[in-house]
């Protein structure tokens, strides 16, 4: 049987290595990547980047319509797939939603909008509608109320991927069982529902909706809500209510507008996303702190995949880093190509040769074994520096160290 994945992004390439791991020597595998894939790491995993690491072929959709004993896994791909193409009925998709409901388009927006307590994730067969084919499985989760739309779909690609690994040898061995989908309560959004060319705030409604429209439109790696002329990274409803017409401006500071609404002013938050990373580079706890007032800062990514905490420790500003944490940053959050805090601090150990954001960051949990995606250790690293070697062997002797004290922690817990 030949096993394709189609598609992109970390839910491809996490497929992509679980088959290879488990069933190269059962299947064959391939691979079709979406027309926008770069083959480098971006903001997501490259499908095209991995499969070329693992030498997996890149087919071409065409490529497989003769396949007769083909399992078609389709990874949030880009193409309509038409089933009457393929000689093999057995063509899957993941969707973004609990369908029946949320056909279609901007899953990671709409329910936002709608105010949806829950979402989840449907593997379902390919057929000739749109998301209409019979479920084979689904995973519920809660919309925290934190969440913006980029949290909303990064919970999307986490429950995903759990959901096909825990049906992939399902699939693999013809043992799925489909069920219809039901009319009741479908819903769809098609590509017209939202303009993402021109997205507006509409400030003529209630806090709250003001407040959800901002949630739903915040993706920083594609937009931010622009309100007077600012871009907006978060939205607080004061108590105050309205005395002024929906939409005019209440009181304006430096880094935040307060309108009226309908019903609640509510104080909308300036982005100084920029300004809180020369802060983590330069070394300005206070300016760190005053920044991160607004929580919805504190683990933001920049476009080349950096967080504060990566910047802070990158440049060995320790207080910075001890401010972070203490903050709520998530010390576990990886750079662009899997790369983990340690890694970063071994770089800013060189130049300073300060080792205690090492052992902040082996006390958070993180460990010196763990591998990027390019599958090395922070071991590997220290190894191929070009660096003074009586360094090295200082930060190897160190990191023995502390591997022995974890461990005889654990001896005495157990």
């Amino acid at each position: 049987m030949l096993v394709c994945v189609a598609g992109k992004n970390n839910i491809g390439t996490a497929v992509l290595d679980y088959l290879y791991d488990n069933c190269r020597g059962r299947y064959s595998l391939c691979v079709v990547c979406n027309k926008t894939e770069t083959g480098e790491n971006g903001w997501q995993r490259s499908l095209r980047l991995r499969a070329g690491q693992l030498g997996v072929e890149e087919c071409s959709l065409e490529d497989l319509y003769e396949a007769e004993d083909l399992l078609f896994l389709s990874m949030e791909f880009d193409r309509l797939v038409k089933t009457g193409n393929f000689k093999s009925d057995r063509l899957y998709n993941i969707h973004f939603s609990l369908l029946p409901a949320y056909k279609g388009m901007y899953t990671s927006a709409q329910p936002i909008l709608n105010n949806e307590k829950y979402s989840g994730v449907t593997l379902h067969k390919i057929d000739d509608g749109i998301d209409t084919g019979d479920i084979v499985a689904q995973k519920k989760f809660e919309i925290l109320d934190s969440y913006n739309c980029r949290d909303l779909y990064l919970a999307y690609i986490e429950n995903g991927t759990r959901l096909v690994l825990e049906n992939i040898e399902t699939l693999l061995c013809h043992k799925e069982t489909c069920t219809p989908q039901a009319s009741r309560l479908a819903t769809y959004y098609s590509r017209k529902t939202i303009d993402y060319s021109d997205i507006r705030i509409d400030l003529r409604q209630t806090a709250w909706d003001i407040r959800q429209q901002v949630k739903a439109f915040s993706f920083r790696e594609y937009q931010l809500p622009v309100v007077a002329g600012h871009s907006v990274i978060d939205a607080e409803i004061t108590d105050a209510k309205s005395v002024l017409k929906p939409g005019e401006t209440v009181e304006e500071q430096a880094h935040s507008i307060k309108v009226a609404a309908i019903d609640y002013d509510i104080v909308l938050h300036f982005d100084r996303f920029g300004e809180l990373m020369a802060a983590c580079r330069d070394g300005n706890e206070a300016a760190v702190r005053e920044i991160c007032r607004v929580r919805r800062h504190i683990n933001e990514v920049s476009p080349e995949g950096w967080t504060p905490l990566i910047t802070a420790a990158y440049h060995g500003n320790t207080e910075c880093v001890e401010a972070l944490l203490e903050l709520g940053a998530d010390p576990f959050m990886k750079g662009r190509n899997g790369t983990n805090l340690l890694m970063y601090a071994k770089d800013a150990y060189w130049k300073t040769g300060d080792l205690h954001p090492v052992d902040i960051f082996l006390e958070a949990g993180i460990s010196p074994g763990d591998k990027d995606y390019s599958g090395h250790d922070l071991f590997h690293y220290i190894r191929e520096n070009k660096v003074d070697e009586g360094k090295k062997k200082a930060l190897l002797e160190h990191l023995a160290a502390a591997g022995s004290r974890d461990a005889g922690r654990e001896e005495k817990q157990s």
